[in-house]
């Protein structure tokens, strides 16, 4: 494979293993409609990065595995991600964003798919060519921050992990049946809801059309991306350098809250600091309270988050079941104790996020 040409293909759920594949070569066939054509239509993911052979060696080490890994990456394609419930939402917010690209870069075409399902996917063609290096996802979801609040809308941030997969232009949606097309710009702002699912019906070979915008405002955009990452990452390595913890609690706990962890540790490290929580008896809910944020900061997803958050608490109260048995709350002379042994399991109340650790209130037994 060409250098930095590598992309780790799904042909499938996304779940399913994943293969080492010439990126370029594969999503324009997708895009073409050439894989449509040949009964590829199915559902399929490729990377959202390309990579290099730091990726494939990675691969072979692992058994075929692209887990944990961090080294350079860069794209060719960047995806900005408008996901809403009410796709008549989505639709507004991505005119919103395609005017004000169109605007910023002096271009008509900006490629604009409709993912099948609730929102529309964005792409911004990297025309100056930034370098691969590893802080390029970073780097990345920067540059698209900037533009979205410019723009004025919201993007799911979540698709620039390096590991993200983006499902293939041609490919049918799981759930609705319908395809991830292309939608031309002036057809954007043409079409309605029921236009663009009736677009989405069947496949086609679109294509994409070739960078003719401001490729100086872009890079110029690109090096503010770049400067203000470099700020963040130095200001995060200084405070880690000041950072003294509480000899009581495990700075991998404090480190996990304060500064969130690398690529590769992001569940193991979330269910170790669920375990240790649930260790000194703190409740679920106080644990999902702590812990669901800054693990959605690190870029795991909902799911994940819950899940690993969960079996933590698991493995601690079987661990605890052994070595310590739940006390009685009756035999507890203090009222709060007792209060709370009763009360471990229950879930957070209507608006406790509001007041740090949770909020109790005399009707839910709290101390006067």
């Amino acid at each position: 494979m060409p250098t930095f040409n590598v992309g780790a293909f799904v042909l499938g759920a996304p779940t399913s293993p994943r293969a080492l594949v010439r990126h370029e070569d594969l999503f324009v066939a997708y895009a073409d409609g050439v894989m449509a054509e040949h009964g590829e239509d199915g559902e399929a993911y490729l990377s959202h990065y390309v990579f290099g052979e730091e990726l494939q060696r990675h691969y072979a080490a692992n058994r075929g595995s692209v887990k944990g890994f961090a080294g350079p990456c860069c794209c060719r394609w960047l995806v900005l991600d408008i996901d809403r419930p009410d796709l008549a939402e989505a639709l507004a917010d991505a005119r919103r964003l395609v005017t004000f690209l169109r605007q910023r870069y002096d271009t008509d075409d900006m490629p604009v798919y409709f993912s099948g399902g609730k929102g529309f996917h964005v792409l911004v063609e990297l025309a100056h060519n930034p370098p691969p290096s590893v802080a390029f996802p970073a780097v990345a979801r920067a540059f698209a921050e900037a533009i979205a609040r410019a723009a004025g809308v919201r993007i799911d941030t979540k698709v620039y992990d390096i590991a993200h997969l983006i499902r293939l232009p041609n490919t049918k949606h799981p759930k609705t049946g319908l395809f991830k097309r292309r939608i031309d710009t002036d057809d954007l702002f043409r079409l309605d809801i029921d236009g663009i699912r009736r677009h989405a019906a069947h496949p086609a070979g679109d294509g994409l059309p070739t960078w003719r915008g401001d490729t100086a405002r872009l890079a110029a955009d690109w090096c503010e991306a770049e400067a203000a990452t470099a700020c963040t990452t130095e200001a995060r390595t200084e405070r880690r350098a000041e950072f003294k913890p509480d000899e009581r609690a495990p700075r991998y706990l404090l480190e996990f809250l304060r500064f969130g962890v690398p690529e590769g540790e992001r569940a193991t490290m979330l269910f170790r600091t669920a375990a240790w929580l649930s260790e000194q008896g703190a409740p679920p809910s106080l644990s999902h309270a702590l812990l669901t944020e800054p693990a959605l900061d690190c870029g795991l997803t909902p799911s994940e988050t819950a899940r690993q958050i969960k079996c933590g608490i698991e493995h601690a109260q079987r661990q605890r079941a052994v070595t310590d048995p739940r006390p009685d709350p009756e035999a507890c002379t203090c009222k709060f104790e007792a209060w709370a042994i009763r009360h471990e399991d229950d879930p957070l109340s209507p608006g406790a996020m509001g007041f740090p650790f949770g909020a109790l209130t005399e009707d839910e037994g709290g101390l006067a």
